[in-house]
């Protein structure tokens, strides 16, 4: 299933991303592609690294493996398969969670986990709340800072935090409360539909 709807964030364009927007993934997509193999196999595509037997190289994980990992990444809406070669199906990574509420289903959309591309970083991943406290004693506490205030910058977005668990959290915030709520609130979503999805889950 797909929801296509229109954003007032400014999200830059990368060779190694085929839409250049957001997308909202489950959670449960979400944690499937953040698992250890996984996640070296995104950050190195965020990198420009196409080629699964080239992937293959640089993770030391066997080719069937790897062939294993993007399909399961395709069907999970991580990836997209164009030219043999494999890209990122958006800049900016949402996660949403599902509740039943009596009568009502509830679509929460998690402002502490989820991921964004960037030119200097690769693959930013937010995976829940990171303690505060590791943070000022992080010797990379300054470049983390100023990799995450830029990755704002270039999408419009002031950061204010001044360490980086906080900074990815605001970013993530921010994303969700000036583009997505938004258009919740004045705009319509239209969502496309295989059918074999709706009968067989």
């Amino acid at each position: 299933m797909s929801i296509r709807v229109r954003v007032g964030i400014r999200i830059p364009r990368f060779p190694s991303v085929i839409s250049g927007g957001i997308r909202i993934l489950s959670e449960a997509n979400f944690d499937f592609g953040v698992q250890l193999d996984k996640t070296k196999l995104l950050k190195l595509i965020a990198f420009g690294i196409a080629s699964p037997t080239e992937l293959a190289r640089r993770t030391n994980i066997p080719r069937t493996r790897v062939f294993r990992y993007l399909n399961a990444l395709i069907k999970r809406g991580w990836l997209v398969r164009r030219d043999g070669g494999y890209y990122l199906t958006a800049t900016i990574f949402l996660v949403y969670r599902v509740r039943e509420l009596g009568d009502y289903v509830v679509l929460e959309v998690l402002n502490d986990k989820g991921a964004i591309v960037d030119q200097r970083a690769g693959l930013v991943i937010i995976n829940g709340k990171e303690s505060p406290k590791a943070c000022p004693r992080c010797p990379l506490l300054q470049e983390c800072t100023k990799n995450v205030k830029s990755i704002g910058r270039s999408l419009g977005i002031t950061i204010k935090s001044t360490t980086p668990a906080d900074a990815y959290l605001e970013l993530i915030s921010a994303i969700i409360n000036e583009g997505l709520v938004k258009i919740l609130l004045n705009d319509y979503i239209d969502l496309h539909v295989n059918n074999t999805q709706l009968f067989n889950p």
